[in-house]
């Protein structure tokens, strides 16, 4: 019994891009975590995370100098996870201000893999109370 040219896809690899949530959002004064995973193959490289509204004009705001160990700048740090494929990118007490396009990257000969997402800040709850329902 072989296996059918229809399923041959299922094991070729799939991830040959970066993977990322398009959208996320986290309240006012909070820590946001984004997570983004890349293929095999590219655990050795500079990860980054930049800014900017397209690929070619974004500027850095961390990133992992080719290492695993994890790296700040100010309120943002980055972090690789080799065994895993993860860039891990976590904003501390986000403001308004952070709300935006970001993209994670990975530098390459030639264009650098990226990946767009879209940051959100709402308010915080702190403070508000909340009627319930029939009072």
């Amino acid at each position: 019994m072989g296996i059918s040219a229809d399923w041959v896809w299922l094991l070729l690899p799939v991830c040959q891009a970066l993977v990322v949530p398009r959208e996320v959002s986290g309240q006012l004064g909070e820590t946001l975590s984004i997570r983004c995973w890349y293929p095999r193959g590219y655990e050795g490289y500079n990860k980054y995370w930049c800014r900017g509204a397209s690929w070619d004009s974004c500027r850095k705001v961390v990133e992992t100098e080719g290492r695993e160990v994890p790296r700040q700048h100010d309120r943002v740090s980055i972090q690789d996870n080799r065994i895993f494929c993860l860039v891990l990118l976590t904003m501390k007490d986000i403001s308004e201000a952070d709300a935006g396009s970001y993209w994670c990257g990975i530098e390459r000969i030639g264009r650098d893999l990226m990946e767009l997402v879209m940051v959100k800040v709402v308010p915080g709850l702190q403070g508000h109370v909340v009627p319930l329902p029939g009072w």
